[in-house]
């Protein structure tokens, strides 16, 4: 068992660690005046309106999607997004004091990196075989977790009243909900690109994770860490360690359990597993920033998640492995 644990966090190692060092790229360059602010605003808006959109576009574009073999592990995926999201609501409201830091622990609860490092765990894992399940699970469940995103970020954000028609407004003009389904679209009516702006496209998409990271990086408070508390009054530090909290261990557990509670087995529950104990999603940090909220809590809580899930998923992996349920 020992070299068990000790191969699954190496190969957890081998993915997550490139996220880890460009998170700390992002901090040395903002300590040695390389990056400012200013650079991060203006990164995270060309993130949130160009490249994320495109990489999304991308990430669906000329792909053969058959949904319809996939029935249960894509109801799983959206059935414990909607119960981590309804369950991250009601924890915001009654622990958050401060409305605008809600949405921060909302998506934490919900959201994870699905598509990116999620996607390269499973490959990892399972090789090749994996990559068409892997690929309509994190197609189906990311524009959910979009579309919750607009939602939730509305709700804490919006100084205006908050109605379904000004959600579904700002559902429409959100730059990834937009790239999102329109892949969708293009792939479904099979249109073909032409191949220098299908390369174009991927050469943006391919800068997002790596710039995004970058920023988070930059604007993490490195001070806070050290003074993390318990759940009390609503302030930041609990703003991050409920998101933590939420984020590496309340969220793979409910999805584990929902998934066996649907006969969900073998190398579908690894997809389930793999996806769910990713870091908060990168985009979740774009969106924040670019919709005026608390962005430096969210890059807090990207980092202590992208270092925690190492663990949690290398653990995992062995607990999951011996109970031989993967």
């Amino acid at each position: 068992m020992d070299s068990q644990f000790l191969s699954s966090f190496l190969f957890s190692l081998s993915v997550t660690l490139p996220a880890i060092l460009l998170v700390l790229l992002g901090m040395l360059l903002m300590k040695r005046g390389v990056i400012n602010d200013r650079f991060c605003d203006q990164a995270t808006q060309v993130i949130f309106n160009v490249t994320l959109p495109l990489m999304l576009f991308f990430s669906v574009y000329g792909r053969e999607v058959d949904y319809g073999s996939q029935v249960k592990l894509i109801s799983v995926g959206l059935v414990g997004t909607l119960i981590l999201y309804g369950l991250g609501e009601f924890l915001a409201a009654k622990l958050i004091k401060e409305r605008r830091e809600r949405c921060t622990v909302v998506q934490s609860f919900y959201r994870s990196n699905a598509s990116i490092l999620g996607l390269a765990l499973c490959l990892n894992a399972y090789g090749d075989i994996v990559l068409a399940p892997a690929s309509i699970y994190s197609a189906s469940v990311i524009l959910l977790y979009n579309t919750l995103a607009v939602i939730t970020l509305t709700r804490s954000l919006s100084e205006e009243r908050t109605n379904t028609f000004i959600i579904a407004k700002k559902l429409l003009k959100n730059p990834i909900i937009i790239g999102l389904c329109l892949g969708l679209l293009v792939n479904a009516l099979h249109i073909e690109l032409p191949k220098p702006l299908v390369t174009t496209g991927h050469y943006l998409g391919d800068i997002t994770l790596p710039l995004a990271l970058i920023c988070i990086g930059a604007s993490i408070d490195c001070r806070k860490f050290t003074k993390i508390s318990f759940i009390g009054k609503g302030s930041l530090s609990n703003v991050e360690l409920l998101s933590s909290i939420g984020r590496l261990f309340i969220a793979p557990i409910l999805m584990i359990i929902l998934a066996k509670a649907v006969g969900i087995e073998g190398m579908s529950l690894g997809i389930i597993f793999l996806t769910t104990t990713t870091p908060l999603a990168s985009a979740t940090y774009a969106m924040t920033r670019a919709m005026g909220g608390n962005s430096t809590a969210v890059a807090n809580i990207i980092g202590v998640t992208t270092l925690g899930s190492m663990l949690v998923s290398s653990i995992g992996l062995v607990v999951l492995t011996q109970l031989g349920w993967i």
